[in-house]
């Protein structure tokens, strides 16, 4: 790295690209064409290589000039927004307004969000639970957070990255448990309750080796993940669980794991926020913070199914799988 960033001829090189003309960048930073022309070619020269094509007035990235445009736009986008936020007092915005999946927002965030607002004085949170996928992408939100397979909701506008990810456990009370699994491991008249957004039911009788009771059974469905985790919690029935909306009934003993044995979802929850435009202060807080949450989430599960033995399939059998435990394990 040199000793002093050429700064000028960054942001001759930025204006350059950026217009796809040496003569507008000059006419935008009110010097000649040839002063544009020398800047970047003295950048070329230190950094060794071509980064721009001249086709007469305008120019065309090589791959190089490619990579450094989108960093140096990216830069100095942060040094602007930094500097209006020094302008403003630091205090612009402080409202962030989440678009939500209602399940997450009543089952995890709903439980954690105190925290964010007693350390961050001053910001306030308006939190919009909504269906599932449902983004509405007319309406301005700072962030989005909806599960699913990672990259399968394209959304124009916003960037997306992998949140969290969890496992499926079956659950039921303690009571249900000794009652509808036998000996064997095996459902004897359980009641299945049916996430209709999110059912892996079939998934979870293939992968642990257990006969699938078929549509003669009793089934009841719902459009909601946390309906099936409420009626599983009055003793209604047995139900999928994820480790993110159920682990604390479980962790409390409201909810037991007949089974020893859980999966690996090959979805996640997932958080889209504005491609292209720097955080405030208050969106890195509330990110910064959300990730400190998740991490302390994940090793509570982690720790909780090592200590009590419960076996996760990471997406395929393993050795044992098919092996049921021979009484339910009620925690």
């Amino acid at each position: 790295m040199p000793e002093r960033l050429p700064l000028t001829a960054l942001r001759a090189f930025e204006a350059a690209a950026r217009n796809g003309s040496l003569t507008a960048a000059a006419s935008e930073l009110g010097v000649t064409r040839p002063a544009i022309s020398k800047q970047i070619k003295q950048l070329e020269q230190m950094l060794n290589c071509a980064l721009m094509i001249r086709l007469g007035n305008a120019v065309q990235l090589t791959t190089a000039g490619q990579d450094l445009a989108h960093d140096v736009a990216q830069a100095f986008g942060q040094i602007a927004a930094s500097l209006q936020r020094q302008i403003h007092g630091r205090s612009l915005p402080n409202v962030i307004r989440i678009l939500v999946d209602r399940d997450f927002a009543s089952s995890f965030l709903a439980g954690h969000i105190g925290q964010f607002l007693l350390r961050n004085p001053g910001v306030s949170v308006e939190v919009v639970a909504e269906k599932n996928g449902r983004m509405r992408l007319e309406e301005d939100f700072n962030f989005r957070i909806f599960y699913g397979h990672f990259g399968a909701t394209p959304c124009p506008g916003l960037r997306e990255r992998v949140l969290c990810r969890w496992y499926d456990l079956v659950v039921c009370t303690a009571d249900y448990a000794m009652e509808h699994v036998d000996g064997a491991g095996a459902l004897v008249d359980a009641q299945l309750l049916i996430d209709g957004n999110y059912n892996v039911w079939d998934s979870w009788f293939d992968q642990i080796g257990l006969n699938h009771p078929g549509p003669a059974r009793d089934m009841t469905h719902f459009n909601e993940t946390s309906l099936c985790l409420s009626t599983a919690l009055t003793g209604g029935g047995i139900t999928i669980g994820d480790t993110i909306l159920a682990f604390p009934a479980i962790r409390a003993g409201r909810l037991a794991l007949p089974f020893r044995h859980g999966l690996e979802s090959e979805q996640c929850y997932a958080l889209f926020d504005r491609a292209g435009r720097p955080h405030t202060l208050a969106e890195a807080s509330f990110l910064e913070w959300l990730s400190e949450v998740v991490k302390q989430h994940e090793t509570e599960v982690s720790a909780f199914l090592f200590e009590n033995g419960i076996d996760i399939n990471h997406g395929r059998k393993t050795a044992g799988t098919g092996e049921m435990a021979k009484r339910p394990f009620v925690t």
